[in-house]
């Protein structure tokens, strides 16, 4: 008698487990007829597709408060279908004392003819739509459009990119910037519809929130535009990032463009931001390979060498900035005075192999980790075997002769900040998902280089360089490690005129962090071809101190060296 008790349970679970099966796949097989078949056969029959709304793009100020700089909105463009109009000319009329139709003469004049579809206006609001619909006239119909929006303008254009409508997928596709970046995050979800109801609807986009502050975006613009002026540079850049953290809080790139307007631009480079692309940065690497000797006990601040102004490797003459000697001297004076000499001493006491080590442990010869597109590589291929000369490693000491994107710098350059601490860059906040959800990006480290005794030796030499060179770049009452670096821009090829493959045209750059005794931002400054014969201590270095000083005053900082402010 047990066994049969126990033998009714088993089939009815058995009959149980057949139907569910059973049930399972009978609706999967209607979910495939009627909605996925559907939509297969959608360009063929009556379904027709519904592009989503991307989602938005924010910028935030210091209290949290979101400022729109980037969405999307349905357009519309109206269309006239004279054979279907009972009176053409009252018609006409009636749509254009609602939108105002260009060339309305000449459309008045042929469409009395016409049997075909007449374009009147594109890309008019919703309200206009909802306004001509009320008229109730058959002989309008309306072509539906998802668009971009930045109401911003050109500010951040660079950083942020645009997206375009793609026929293929029914999508804003993002091109450049964060909208490639973060193109599947923002794109949503195509919906389809026929004549009388909606077969799936679209999903929106989910949000994207930046670390990007709107004032100090704002305030960072006005002095780069001020600065390319006042120097008469060609371009430039200003990057301001949070140094604890990583998050990235200003851009200002010159020249920049129009997204709203993208068609209209020619050379697409200009969509392409420096961020992201190398160049020759100049003396603003040094301290990396002084840290690296001080590191291996190779040397210390007050190690001494003989400058004589110009040192002579396989056959090539490297001179200093200023082409004269200083003698016996030590190293701390060398890098505040951004001596040639002294990195290519120090590159000579690294010897090659460790000079590539730290090289890669400081992260320069790889893309930077961060949330932005089409990062080139950087370039320290003359380094290696069989370019690896010596010459190529003493020019490499004072960053020419390879090549790296700034992005690569200021993420480098945080080690100096962050007592070893290589953090990943953010432009990314939070992403808000289409359910309200949010997903907050957290600072992340990446690793650490060197130790604090390394560090507690470079930053006091750091501070030496605003003090004793780059005095432009000094605020009383608060304490400032940097570098700066002016760099020759190669040619293409070399020429007659310059047979070392540089032109006569520099960037120049300052890169620094404050208050040293507890750092809060990093701030570089790039401008690109400068009047002849400025370097960075008298360009890049006062740009630098203006863009701190409102750091300073917008986030209220305290002095960390309160006695400069008593007279």
């Amino acid at each position: 008698m047990r066994l049969k008790k126990l033998a009714l349970p088993f089939i009815v679970y058995l009959y149980f487990f057949f139907f569910l099966i059973i049930n399972i796949v009978l609706i999967y097989y209607l979910y495939q007829l009627q909605v996925v078949k559907a939509i297969s056969f959608s360009f063929t029959g009556n379904l027709e597709r519904v592009a989503p709304l991307r989602g938005n793009i924010y910028l935030v100020d210091k209290e949290g408060k979101k400022i729109l700089a980037a969405t999307s909105l349905y357009l519309y463009d109206l269309y006239f279908y004279p054979p279907q109009a009972k009176n053409i000319i009252e018609e006409l009329r009636l749509i254009n004392a609602q939108i105002k139709i260009s060339n309305f003469e000449k459309i008045l004049a042929t469409a009395t003819a016409s049997k075909n579809s007449i374009l009147l206006a594109k890309k008019i609001s919703y309200e206009q739509k909802k306004a001509l619909e009320k008229i109730g006239l058959s002989s309008i119909f309306f072509e539906e459009k998802v668009v971009r929006y930045y109401p911003l303008g050109n500010m951040l254009s660079t950083v942020i990119g645009f997206a375009t409508f793609d026929d293929k997928s029914g999508l804003l596709k993002g091109q450049y910037g964060l909208e490639r970046y973060y193109d599947s995050v923002l794109k949503g979800e195509v919906g389809y519809r026929d004549k009388s109801r909606i077969i799936k609807n679209a999903q929106k986009g989910n949000d994207l929130v930046l670390n990007i502050d709107y004032y100090v975006q704002k305030k960072s613009e006005e002095i780069l535009d001020k600065a390319l002026e006042k120097y008469r540079a060609k371009g430039g850049l200003i990057i301001v990032v949070d140094s604890k953290r990583g998050d990235i809080i200003a851009v200002a790139e010159r020249p920049n463009y129009d997204p709203n307007r993208y068609f209209d631009y020619e050379d697409y480079s200009i969509f392409v931001s420096r961020l992201s692309t190398n160049y020759e940065p100049g003396s603003v690497l040094k301290p990396f390979y002084y840290a690296a000797a001080f590191y291996e006990n190779l040397a210390i601040p007050s190690t001494t060498y003989y400058d004589a102004g110009h040192v002579n490797l396989n056959g090539w003459r490297i001179e200093n900035f200023d082409k004269k000697g200083r003698g016996e001297i030590d190293l701390k004076t060398a890098l505040e005075q951004s001596l040639n000499t002294g990195s290519v001493y120090i590159s000579q006491l690294l010897g090659k192999a460790r000079f590539l080590k730290y090289t890669d442990l400081f992260r320069l010869n790889i893309p930077a980790e961060v949330d932005f597109p089409i990062l080139e590589k950087p370039n320290f291929s003359n380094l290696q075997p069989p370019q690896g000369r010596e010459v190529n490693f003493g020019t490499a000491s004072f960053g020419q002769g390879i090549a790296l994107s700034p992005l690569n710098l200021v993420q480098g350059f945080l080690a100096f900040a962050n007592n070893g601490d290589i953090l990943k860059l953010n432009f990314a906040k939070e992403i808000i998902y289409f359910d309200e959800s949010v997903e907050k990006i957290k600072p992340k480290k990446i690793s650490t280089v060197l130790d604090k005794r390394t560090f507690d030796l470079i930053s006091p030499i750091l501070e030496g360089v605003v003090i004793n060179q780059a005095k432009k770049a000094r605020i009383l009452g608060y304490s400032i490690g940097g570098k700066t670096g002016s760099a020759l821009i190669p040619n293409p090829e070399k020429t007659i005129q310059s047979d070392s493959g540089y032109s006569d045209e520099a960037i120049t750059n300052f890169i620094g962090f404050f208050p040293l005794t507890n750092p809060q931002f990093l701030v570089l400054v790039r401008l690109d071809r400068p009047d002849k014969g400025l370097l960075a201590f008298g360009t890049a270095a006062p740009t630098f101190r203006e863009v701190s000083q409102f750091l300073i005053n917008y986030y209220g900082l305290e002095p960390d060296k309160p006695e400069e402010l008593i007279n």
